[in-house]
């Protein structure tokens, strides 16, 4: 009786894993997708902060928009995205 309840456990365990590793393989799998749709959020809302500078900004003197055209930013050699917030996303059409 002992040997049969130690049998299921071992089939419950490698069904469980089994699983785990489908769901791991499932993941992996879409991550690129999830990734280049939360870069393209980025690429908008990055778009919408420039262009909200480029318009406050405007009547100064010598100040050019951080854009990737324009200069780096703290002159680095290494990419830094610029810090977005929740509230950013209202003012995307």
């Amino acid at each position: 009786m002992i040997a049969f309840g130690y049998y299921k456990v071992g089939q419950t365990n490698q069904q469980n894993n089994q699983q785990k590793y489908f769901e791991r393989k499932t993941r992996y799998a879409i991550a690129p997708i999830l990734q280049a749709e939360a870069d393209r959020v980025y690429a908008m809302r990055e778009l919408v902060n420039l262009k909200k500078e480029a318009s406050i900004m405007k009547g100064v003197e010598g100040w050019n928009s951080t854009s990737k055209n324009s200069g780096k930013a703290y002159y680095s050699e290494r990419f830094m995205p610029r810090a977005i917030d929740n509230f950013d996303t209202q003012n995307i059409k």
